[in-house]
């Protein structure tokens, strides 16, 4: 268990700094130019902004369960996971009801 437990902590670690860098990043007006859909962008940055908050509670939870020989380690783990799926299926929805196209809510460069 704690090779599992090391093993997510370490990627919540890495794609909750990937998220924090991607969402500094949409702050910039020329990120943000580049946006399509106003909804899209929205949930891209509430998914971006949330998730490590969600990560970090999630791992310290974990931690915490494990320690006190609790059995909720593991779903503390996948929750953010979690996130991250329920997140991108929104995305998708919300921009394939915009324009009937999926992966067009950001224009190509």
């Amino acid at each position: 268990m704690i090779v599992i437990l090391w093993s997510f902590t370490a990627f919540h670690i890495c794609v909750g700094v990937a998220s924090l860098g991607l969402a500094v990043r949409m702050l910039t007006p020329e990120e943000r130019e580049h946006w399509r859909s106003r909804a899209a962008l929205l949930i891209a940055e509430l998914l971006c902004w949330i998730y490590p908050i969600t990560a970090f509670v999630a791992v310290k939870s974990a931690w915490s369960a494990f320690a006190a020989d609790h059995h909720l380690a593991m779903p503390f783990l996948i929750a953010p996971i979690l996130w991250l799926v329920f997140m991108g299926v929104l995305f998708a929805l919300v921009d394939f009801a915009e324009d009937g196209v999926l992966g067009n809510a950001r224009e190509r460069e």
